[in-house]
């Protein structure tokens, strides 16, 4: 196929000042975007929920679905962070920040939020720090490391061909190829910030490495008492190590698991859809943790 700035200048002038939301289900734009998308020469710079990021051209990047579905998808969880950022000033963890939605996301709702973002893979840095220029803001720190249980030690990182799925514990994708990484636990990394004033959130989306993250992470949640958005996938509650270690986790430190539609589960539950994905699934999605009898849960579960 041909690629053409032509075609590309005249895609980006047609979304230019339109918030790609508005576009959704637009069966003019999925046919214009079908018929344009093998032309296209260069990532195309999109409007969404206030602020602005890159769409990319290539399928194997995360970003590529926002110019194909007009909307990045996580509504339960930005509405949660909004709701919490108009009571308080919330600081985010984003951990696996990828191309950097929830970052942008949190920081653009208010300056006076702050997010510290951390991202692994050399290759996604770079789109999160490009996409960080344009936006110009101030309240967003970026670290290109591996949150994990230690600090400072040189891990590999299996980075895949989809950038969504490179993980340090497994290599259960078209690899692309492995490069060195430093870790650095939660506890160090945040030590530098006050967060007494703060509502502080962790994101935790680490294809497996979840657990070494919270361990990493003890004083930070034993004083903060963050509220915790983790993905449970095959890679993480499908290790025997793990599913001990969080029980533990969540008996140690009184969190219990709700879903995005604010039902509490119980972790056998949890256990018992992913044994139950079929081989072609690895993740049964976001889950929020959450202090019992704390006052992050009964905002949560507030109608405000």
């Amino acid at each position: 196929m041909i690629k053409s700035k032509y075609i590309t200048n005249l895609f980006q002038n047609f979304l230019k000042n339109k918030d790609i939301r508005l576009l959704k289900n637009s069966f003019l734009y999925y046919l214009i975007f079908r018929i344009v998308r093998n032309f296209l020469t260069n990532d195309i710079l999109l409007n969404i929920y206030g602020f602005k990021i890159f769409g990319s051209i290539n399928k194997k990047r995360t970003s590529y679905f926002l110019l194909k579905k007009c909307e990045f998808g996580d509504f339960y969880e930005f509405e949660n962070l909004k709701k919490f950022s108009n009571f308080n000033d919330v600081f985010l963890l984003d951990c696996g920040c990828n191309y950097g939605f929830y970052s942008f996301f949190l920081a653009s709702l208010k300056k006076t939020n702050y997010v510290v973002s951390i991202e692994a893979s050399k290759n996604t840095a770079k789109e999160f720090l490009k996409n960080l220029e344009i936006n110009n803001f101030k309240n967003i720190s970026f670290f290109n490391k591996a949150i994990s249980d230690k600090d400072d030690k040189e891990v590999s990182f299996n980075e895949s061909i989809n950038d969504w799925e490179s993980s340090i514990d497994h290599q259960d994708f078209p690899l692309r190829n492995i490069s060195n990484i430093k870790t650095v636990k939660i506890d160090t990394l945040l030590k530098s910030f006050d967060l007494k004033k703060y509502t502080l959130f962790i994101k935790l989306d680490l294809e497996g490495h979840e657990m070494r993250a919270i361990e990493g992470g003890l004083n930070v949640i034993k004083n903060f008492s963050p509220i915790i958005i983790i993905e449970f996938s095959k890679f993480f509650l499908g290790k025997e190590y793990n599913k001990q270690a969080f029980r533990k986790f969540l008996i140690d430190f009184d969190y219990q698991i709700y879903d995005v539609q604010k039902n509490m589960i119980e972790i056998d539950d949890i256990i018992d859809k992913i044994e139950k994905l079929s081989k072609n699934y690895k993740t049964i999605g976001n889950y929020f943790l959450i202090k019992s009898s704390s006052k992050q849960l009964e905002l949560f579960n507030s109608n405000d």
